[in-house]
């Protein structure tokens, strides 16, 4: 089992009721070349597959007769609609890049745009923040506008700054989510508004996010928090009707469960259907579907595994869902739909746990290779901190095994699925999550045929972070390491990161002038010249959530402390080099893995 075996994946994403109700979706493979690419295809499900373009589509919703999708025209993406009772597809607009769209009742289309596509190499200025995003670079600060398309006529509806971030059609008005001002966009406090013919109606919010707007006879719905937990805070269904906003359910909504073979866009809820709201919610290490009455009864559906996206129509209710061992399948009343049966040998984990002595347990997995031990093992964290691991393929684990290297991967505290008070680390990071993952690990080599003299550490974003933070406090425990996308120097991730000055104090309670002492004290840079393990450090150049300058720092000290050490760095990618990242730059990211695995550990 090799790297390249990521060319033959397809992927399943952006599933949607569609005509007769049968499910519509994209269906993504990659397409060899040079560079090899991917291609995102519109397809329907009716029992066989069907093809409904062969070109790029992205953000399908539709609309009887018609399909509506983005594509990339040139540099920009641009609205088209596809007429499904025959014909090719219909470019409807003409911009310098259209974002997002909303339907309405009657064939209008609103849309979010940029005035004007900005000029390469010429200066930006700025007064508002963020300045930038993962995965977009340079944000267009005062250059979106939102526009309404009807009868082929185009007019301006809205453009100010902060610009909306969602919207969503209602017989009242255009709902619109979006900061009131500067200072609320710095702070992630978002408004609901209501745009009506007289203007602009502030309905609910400017306490926190706002977001996944769902329209329907019973009311508005729409997810948000206030931050109360700092930033481990769990999510709220809200039900907003005559404008009272009532909660109907919380937990760590949506699917939180780190996987590697995803690609496009995956609705996770809320949505009406007609017999209460559907979300989904990760528990215990598994995405589940629950179906919320307006009076907040909440019943979990049973499923075939995690739940990746849902749909609910005429015909029934289809679900993609994924396991350990595979990606995302449509399932529904039509059948299975598996486009990587028979292709991946993901093998399933051994589940286990540790009792902590402090009276909670942590859960995790031992993924173990074929024979006899004792077997070197590598301790795998995940991002977040708040996500979690759980029932979803890792393809980056399976590698590791079939190279002969057993996986432990396990959710420490600040992990998702295990109730508000477990995903809290308050400030704590390198203390609480520590214990957890040192206990987690020597339980595993008390259990498992498994060699403590030959233990690997890695892991990506707070996985990176912690990666640091182990192997240089506890230099004795690790005989090799992979640190990617990390974390090392709390300062200059305060203003580099896209994140940066929200994260920082949502996690640590800390700013740069106020207790700098604790930034400081959670930099693994403070501690880098304990650090033996021979260390390969990933980072992608474009990674605008935890930039590379904090790979090249790390990387730097222990080239200069003379600890054994390996700088894969990577061009034009950014934080999602591993999941969604160019298809030949992913399988070169895992095979330096393997390399240094055979090399070090």
């Amino acid at each position: 089992m090799e790297p390249e075996l990521l060319y033959k994946v397809r992927f399943l994403s952006d599933l949607i009721p569609g005509p007769e109700g049968l499910p519509l979706f994209l269906l993504t493979d990659i397409v060899e070349g040079d560079p090899p690419r991917y291609r995102s295809r519109l397809a329907l499900f009716d029992g066989t597959l069907r093809f409904l373009t062969q070109e790029e589509a992205k953000k399908p919703r539709y609309q009887a007769p018609y399909v509506y999708f983005l594509r990339k025209v040139g540099e920009v993406q641009e609205l088209f609609r596809l007429d499904l009772r025959g014909g090719e597809a219909e470019r409807l607009t003409e911009t310098a890049g259209v974002l997002d769209y909303a339907l309405g009742p009657q064939g209008e289309v609103a849309f979010l745009a940029l005035k004007e596509v900005p000029k390469p190499g010429t200066p930006r200025v700025y007064e508002g923040w963020p300045f930038k995003f993962d995965g977009k670079g340079l944000l267009p600060e005062g250059q979106v506008a939102l526009y309404l398309l009807k009868d082929g006529e185009k007019r301006l509806l809205l453009s100010r700054y902060p610009a909306p971030k969602e919207m969503v059609f209602a017989p009242e008005g255009l709902y619109l989510v979006m900061p009131e001002d500067l200072q609320a966009q710095m702070e992630g406090r978002d408004t609901l508004f209501r745009l009506e013919e007289g203007g602009l109606q502030r309905i609910y919010g400017g306490v926190g996010p706002i977001l996944a707007l769902e329209w329907s006879p019973e009311g508005l719905f729409f997810l948000g928090h206030a931050f109360e937990r700092g930033g481990g805070t769990e999510a709220r269904l809200h039900h907003l009707r005559e404008g009272e906003a009532r909660v109907l359910f919380e937990g760590s909504l949506g699917n939180s469960i780190n996987a590697d073979l995803r690609f496009g866009t995956h609705f996770q809820g809320p949505k009406w259907g007609g017999d209460g709201v559907y979300i989904v919610r990760t528990e215990e290490g598994e995405a589940r579907l629950y179906r919320v009455g307006l009076d907040g009864k909440a019943e979990a559906l049973p499923t075939g595994g995690s739940v990746l996206a849902f749909a609910k129509g005429e015909r029934g209710l289809f679900l993609l869902t994924e396991d350990f061992t595979r990606p995302a399948r449509l399932e529904g009343p039509l059948g299975v739909l598996d486009p990587n049966e028979g292709l991946l040998p993901l093998a399933g984990p051994l589940y286990t746990e540790w009792p902590s002595p402090e009276g909670h347990r942590v859960p995790g997995w031992v993924l173990l290779p074929e024979g006899e031990g004792s077997h070197p093992v590598v301790l795998y964290i995940h991002g977040g901190p708040h996500t979690a691991f759980g029932r979803a393929p890792m393809l980056e684990f399976a590698l590791f095994q079939k190279a002969g290297y057993a996986v432990a991967f396990c959710n420490p505290r600040g992990s998702t699925g295990y109730g508000q008070d477990f995903a809290l680390l308050e400030g704590a990071w390198g203390e609480r999550d520590e214990r957890d993952l040192l206990g987690f690990l020597d339980h595993v080599l008390a259990h498992f045929p498994l060699d403590p003299g030959r233990v690997g550490v890695a892991g990506g974003s707070y996985g990176g972070y912690m990666t640091n933070w182990l192997t240089a406090r506890h230099p004795e425990r690790f005989r090799a390491a992979v640190t990617d996308r990390s974390i090392c120097n709390w300062y200059s991730f305060f203003g580099a990161s896209d994140i940066g000055p929200r994260f920082t104090f949502l996690e640590l309670f800390a700013k740069p002038w106020e207790r700098p002492e604790a930034l400081w004290e959670k930099s693994p840079l403070r501690l880098v010249r304990q650090v033996k393990a021979p260390t390969l450090v990933i980072h992608a150049e474009g990674d605008h959530r935890c930039p590379v300058d904090q790979g090249e720092t790390w990387y730097t000290a222990l080239l200069h402390l003379g600890v054994k050490t390996r700088f894969f760095r990577v061009p034009e990618e950014g934080h999602e080099l591993s999941r969604s990242g160019r298809p030949d730059r992913r399988v070169a990211r895992l095979r330096m893995y393997l390399d240094w695995w055979r090399e070090n550990l």
